[in-house]
């Protein structure tokens, strides 16, 4: 049967099949266009990061609490030290048994290393292969990965902490066991089991705490048992016993020194204390009790240093004294030599001595120097008991005794120092300025003065000395010398092969320096020329209303001025001569009088103009009343 044909303008039907097809397909097409566009992105997304990033952290990257994303190792090491600071800074509690204990992390040591922490971060998200990197960096856009942070604690100040929390906090510790004494008798002290700080959990905690901020957490604890049983103990209290049967002596090894200690001595500083695993008790010498018996003891046991010294006897011969080292107990040393006597049966030891300073001139040193004998000598005499001449003897103590070196420059400002109270000088009459005034350590010129003519006359080099703007009678025309601070100064340079020894004596009236040394044999000549180029002394006047017109009062009688040319002649042993000249100049000083203001001249200090009244005339008849009386 035929179909029949449809009629014009009805639609045409289409199959189920096709239509049902044709709707679906664009659908799922939008399904699979999303995914790969997804795709798509999200891989440009991570090349465009990883091609920017290349000294950067990846997105996503935290430490802690820091978005350290996109910074490079400067700024991460950067913020990660601010944040390790503030987090040492804050103050944390914890608690122990119920006790809240506060604590800052800087207090023990507190620290993490941001440079570890910044390698780390710059790694994250670039060492897990392709699809690795790519699923941690699609898995960072929902949760940020986080760069570990390793801090620590110092151990000691940690263990120190511990410690101390441990005594405060808990009541039940645990004891290994020990002994105890009264006098001379000692009695046990048995082990007990009791509770102590857990401390790798503990510090873990501390770590945790340090990093979140989160307070209050209570530490990790745990039951100890000792390991030492009460046998251990009474063994131990025997032994001790047995070293309390005597006084014990420790002698040095030259027998010139001797401690001796009586047994209620040696029971104070006795102490029986676990080893290092608790395992066993050990008895032994304390040595900070035995620090405070061997104070007392030390004046009379020990020794100081002492120094060579050069004696010198009347004739001027030189010998050496003998220095020697330092001589001091070392507790420690002591304590282990005291246990050992006590546990022997005669209760006696060796005293152990350690070496306690060297001198600064060894006897080996001195007698190496070549001080030979007396080179040079010199004296100067002065007016007792002024201000003055304690000056001059507080220096010379300063001096003497001081050793030049040979090639050793030396100055006596160096050693000597400022002329101030402190330093032990005082006030007394010198010259400032080319006037006498008193000043703080007045009169040591007249040390420099006796100083400078023996290295003279022992034929050293002197390299600066300075004379005095005045002459005075006590020292040498020409050879005299000032001394100020600092300068003028006493310098001379030891151009010998021999040590040169300083030394100062004095008496009320004198003061003598002496040179000992050996200067080769060479000898010297002084000279000093007659005076030249004579300066008449400027006259000063003091105004005195109270004295006639015609009258004058001399104060001082002042003093000319002049020129001298000193010289010396150094003969040296194999025939060599050396000539030094030297100009001196001292100033004249003032004659100084005393007149009434009159006679003050214009433009002198103390002038006022007066004039000075007029002599009377005589009588009319050329006859003075003193003529008519003598005509009767």
């Amino acid at each position: 049967m035929s179909e029949s044909p449809q009629s014009p303008g009805s639609p045409r039907k289409r199959p189920v099949s096709d239509a049902t097809s044709l709707g679906r397909l664009p659908h799922a097409l939008r399904w699979v266009l999303a995914a790969v566009g997804l795709c798509v992105f999200l891989l440009t997304a991570w090349f465009v990061s990883c091609e920017r990033a290349t000294t950067r952290a990846m997105p996503g990257i935290r430490v802690a609490e820091l978005d350290v994303s996109r910074l490079e190792r400067a700024a991460i090491e950067a913020r990660v030290r601010a944040w390790l600071e503030q987090r040492a800074a804050q103050r944390l509690s914890v608690s122990l048994a119920g006790t809240r204990l506060v604590f800052e992390p800087k207090s023990v040591g507190f620290s993490g290393d941001a440079s570890a922490v910044a390698t780390t971060a710059l790694a994250m998200g670039r060492t897990r292969g392709f699809f690795g990197d790519l699923a941690g960096f699609v898995a960072r856009w929902f949760r940020p990965e986080q760069v570990p942070c390793a801090v620590r604690f110092d151990p000691v100040l940690l263990g120190n902490l511990f410690h101390d929390w441990q005594e405060s906090a808990l009541k039940d510790a645990p004891f290994a066991g020990g002994m105890a004494s009264d006098g001379v008798t000692v009695s046990p002290l048995y082990p007990h089991p009791g509770r102590r700080i857990d401390r790798a959990r503990a510090e873990a905690q501390l770590r945790n705490v340090a990093l979140t901020g989160n307070g209050d957490e209570p530490l990790a604890t745990l039951i100890e048992v000792p390991k030492i049983d009460r046998a251990a103990v009474d063994r131990v209290v025997t032994r001790a016993q047995a070293m309390l049967g005597g006084n014990v002596e420790l002698t040095s090894a030259d027998g010139s020194r001797r401690l001796l200690l009586g047994p209620a001595e040696i029971a104070s500083v006795l102490r029986a204390t676990p080893d290092a695993e608790q395992a066993r008790l050990e008895l032994g010498c304390s040595a900070e009790a035995l620090h405070a018996l061997l104070e007392p003891r030390r004046a009379t046991i020990e020794q100081q240093p002492e120094n060579a010294r050069f004696v010198i006897d009347a004739q001027d011969h030189v010998r050496v004294d003998p220095g020697h080292s330092g001589l001091v107990m070392d507790d420690r040393a002591v304590a282990l030599a005291l246990c050992e006597a006590a546990r022997s049966p005669e209760k006696r030891g060796v005293l152990p001595l350690n070496p306690g300073g060297d001198p600064v001139l060894s006897t080996e040193a001195a007698e190496r120097a070549g001080v030979a004998g007396l080179v040079g000598s010199f004296t100067t005499r002065h007016a007792c008991c002024q201000p003055r001449v304690e000056n001059i003897h507080h220096i010379a103590d300063l001096l003497d005794g001081t050793l030049v070196q040979p090639g050793q420059t030396f100055s006596v400002n160096q050693l000597v120092g400022p002329r101030t109270v402190k330093n032990g000088f005082r006030p007394a009459p010198s010259i400032e300025d080319g006037d006498m005034v008193d000043t703080v350590g007045g009169g040591v010129s007249q040390f420099a003065t006796t100083l400078f003519n023996a290295l003279f006359y022992a034929g050293y080099d002197i390299l600066e000395r300075q004379p005095h703007s005045y002459w005075f009678t006590r020292y040498p025309m020409g050879y005299d010398a000032t001394l100020s601070y600092p300068h003028p100064d006493i310098v001379f340079k030891n151009d010998t092969e021999a040590c040169a020894l300083i030394k100062a004596q004095y008496t009320d009236t004198t003061i003598t320096v002496k040179i000992y040394g050996n200067n080769a044999g060479r000898r010297v000549r002084a000279e000093v020329s007659p005076r030249q180029n004579i300066v008449t002394p400027p006259v000063e006047f003091i105004p005195n209303p109270r004295l006639d017109a015609d009258e004058e009062k001399t104060r001082e009688g002042g003093m000319i001025g002049w020129t001298v040319t000193v010289k010396r002649t150094l003969t040296f042993a194999d025939g060599k001569i050396k000539e030094e000249r030297r100009k001196v100049t001292y100033r004249p000083r003032a004659r100084r009088v005393e007149v009434h203001p009159c006679r003050i001249p214009a433009g002198e200090p103390g002038h006022t103009g007066e004039r000075c009244p007029k002599p009377e005339k005589d009588d009319a008849d050329g006859t003075s009343e003193a003529t008519d009386a003598g005509a009767k």
